[in-house]
């Protein structure tokens, strides 16, 4: 039954500790599992180069579900396999709620290259959240561009965003309610007291692109292990989930038991246990 079982991890708060990294042990009960067959995933609002390079000491060889269900992503071949787009009506309606309110945003795009980054405000280079080193170094392009709704045209749009004060981005967040065809995120970067909002399609979730994932890899059972709100639609439909001990307690509330914390590898004790059990050996 094992081998028919697909497990799914978030990162932040779960798999990753509170340092943000894989811990050996972590990397080493991971690896020992996998080699032996199991079917293991991750989970995570990162983007693809945002988290690449964090399970490096891993060997990922099932697709991750990343940016929250916008992508599905191949980590041996570093390459998108799936992602939802934004109708091209949806990100006009999109630029142009932001631009009444006196804001412009990141745009991104992918094809079989990979990722783009527009925009059409200098200003946005100081958002390094998204205008950062990595997806310099990533991404296709990061580019300043006069007119974005021009430059995107006709491309694959999959996501939009952009960080700052709560007062100048709810007005924006008000006028992206009345948008059928996205569906968005606001909240509280709590590194930097700012607050976020990313505009995605309406058909990305972590918990559709679990769907998708399951019938990708043929399995029958579904493991999910997740600690904060956007881990929820994954719960609701797994057979099986659990939560670190510091979780939100809406989630732990939500799940079949709850694991140690993230600093002290709930997950890979987890599994730990559950694959050797049944032969009596330990790793």
């Amino acid at each position: 039954m094992r081998e028919k079982t697909l497990y799914v991890s978030d990162l932040d708060g779960t798999l990753l500790n509170r340092q943000k990294k894989i811990s050996d042990y972590t990397a080493k009960v991971l690896n020992s599992c996998i080699k032996k067959g199991m079917k293991f995933a991750v989970a995570t609002a990162r983007m693809p180069y945002g988290c690449d390079y964090r399970l490096s000491s891993i060997a990922m060889d099932t697709p991750g579900i990343l940016t929250n269900g916008v992508f599905l992503y191949d980590f041996k071949q570093e390459k998108v396999i799936s992602a939802e787009k934004i109708t091209s009506s949806g990100v006009n309606q999109v630029l142009e709620a932001f631009r009444r309110e006196g804001l412009s945003c990141f745009v991104y795009t992918y094809d079989e290259q990979g990722i783009s980054i527009y925009y059409e405000d200098r200003e946005l280079e100081s958002q390094t959240q998204y205008y950062s080193d990595r997806a310099l170094e990533k991404c296709v392009a990061v580019s300043l561009v006069e007119n974005i709704q021009e430059v995107v045209f006709g491309k694959q749009v999959a996501y939009l965003t952009y960080t700052g004060e709560k007062e100048r981005l709810e007005p924006v967040s008000k006028r992206l309610d009345s948008i059928e065809e996205v569906s968005y995120s606001f909240y509280l970067n709590i590194y930097n007291g700012l607050y976020c909002l990313e505009v995605f399609s309406k058909n990305a979730s972590k918990k559709h692109a679990l769907q998708k994932l399951k019938t990708m890899m043929e399995c029958e059972e579904v493991v999910v292990f997740g600690d904060n709100f956007n881990d929820l639609s994954m719960i609701e439909i797994a057979d099986r989930s659990y939560a670190p001990a510091n979780a939100l307690e809406e989630v732990k509330e939500r799940v079949t038991d709850i694991l140690l914390d993230c600093d002290q590898d709930g997950v890979a004790h987890f599994l730990e246990d559950e694959w050797n059990t049944s032969n009596g050996q330990r790793l």
